[in-house]
C-alpha cells in the first residue's frame, strides 16, 4: 500500500513539473528550458513579416450581433439595474463580403453587404452596420502586442502550452509596464511553438473606438463595462495567419449584481477565402 502511495506521489510530481515556470519567467517542459526572450523574438519577427507583407485577398464577414437590454429604476444621481433578465433581446445578422489591400504602409477596406438579418442585399462600399463592436484590420492584431515597439511597453510570462485544433502553443500572459490609454492593458496570446505564428488572441479592451461612452454611460448606472476580445488565426497562408473568429463578450458589474450581468455579445466568422496576393518581404534573419 506504502509503494503505491509513492508511485502516485511521484505521478502527481512528474504531472506538476512537466509544464512549470522558472525564476526567470521562462517555462520548463518535460525537464526542457523553454526561453521567454527566445519566443519573443521569433513572435517578434512573425510580426514583422506581417507588417512587410504584400496583400489583397477577399473573403466572407458573417457577424452575429445580439444585445441585451434590462429594466432600470432612477435612484439618486444614477441609475439601477432591476431586472434579473433581459426585457428585450435585439438579434441582428449581417453577410459581408470584405476584401483588404495591403501595400506598402498603404490599407484599403472595402465591404459589399450581401444579406441583413436574413434579406438580400447588395450594398457595394457598405458601412458596418452593427451597433456595438466591429474588428477592423484584426490580422494585424498580433504587431500590436509582440512588435519589436511593443515589447518595450509590456510585461511577458509563459504560462503553459496548449493545444489548439492539433497544434501546440505557448500561452504567454501580457502586462503593461504602466497603463495605457490607447493600447490593451491585459492579454493573453498563443503562440505556435513550431514556427512561431499566433493562433489566438485574449484581451481585456479599454482602447476600443467609443468605450469611453459606454464606460460614462454604465458609470450613470452604477456599474462598470467588461469588454474581452478574442480573435481566432486559423487560416494559413504563405506563412501568415488569417483571422477565422473574432468575439466580443460585453458585460457589466456592480455592487448590487450577482457575477457579470451580459450587456452584449458580436461573434464575427470569416471563411471562403480568396487570396490573390500574399507577398513577403524579409530582412531579417531569424535565430
Amino acid at each position: 500500500m506504502k509503494k503505491y502511495g509513492y508511485f502516485l506521489f511521484f505521478l502527481l510530481y512528474l504531472f506538476i513539473n512537466a509544464t512549470r515556470p522558472n525564476s526567470h519567467g521562462n517555462l520548463i517542459i518535460n525537464g526542457i528550458d523553454v526561453s521567454l526572450d527566445v519566443v519573443l523574438k521569433k513572435s517578434s519577427n512573425y510580426c514583422e513579416k506581417l507588417a512587410r507583407s504584400a496583400l489583397f485577398f477577399v473573403c466572407q464577414e458573417k457577424i452575429e450581433e445580439t444585445i441585451y437590454f434590462y429594466s432600470y429604476i432612477p435612484t439618486f444621481r444614477r441609475y439601477r439595474i432591476v431586472s434579473s433578465i433581459p426585457q428585450k433581446i435585439e438579434r441582428n445578422n449581417y453577410l459581408y463580403d470584405y476584401q483588404l489591400i495591403k501595400e506598402g504602409g498603404k490599407f484599403e477596406e472595402k465591404r459589399i453587404l450581401l444579406a441583413e438579418n436574413g434579406e438580400k442585399k447588395h450594398h457595394e462600399n457598405a458601412e458596418l452596420k452593427t451597433k456595438r463592436f466591429y474588428s477592423k484590420r484584426s490580422i494585424f492584431g498580433p504587431i500590436g502586442l509582440l512588435n519589436k515597439d511593443s515589447q518595450e511597453l509590456y510585461d511577458y510570462e509563459i504560462l503553459k502550452v496548449d493545444n489548439l485544433k492539433g497544434k501546440n502553443a505557448y500561452v504567454i500572459e501580457i502586462k503593461p509596464k504602466k497603463k495605457m490609454a490607447n493600447r490593451p492593458n491585459y492579454g493573453k496570446v498563443w503562440i505556435d511553438t513550431k514556427d512561431s505564428s499566433v493562433l489566438k488572441i485574449e484581451t481585456e479592451e479599454e482602447s476600443l473606438v467609443g468605450f469611453e461612452k459606454l464606460r460614462e454611460e454604465s458609470e450613470r448606472q452604477g456599474l462598470t463595462p467588461v469588454l474581452n476580445v478574442v480573435h481566432y488565426f486559423e487560416i494559413e497562408k504563405n506563412g501568415i495567419r488569417f483571422p477565422s473568429r473574432t468575439i466580443f463578450e460585453e458585460g457589466y458589474i456592480g455592487p448590487r449584481i450577482k457575477g457579470r450581468k451580459k450587456k452584449s455579445s458580436t461573434i464575427i466568422t470569416y471563411d471562403k477565402y480568396r487570396f490573390f496576393i500574399v507577398k513577403v518581404e524579409v530582412k531579417y534573419q531569424p535565430k
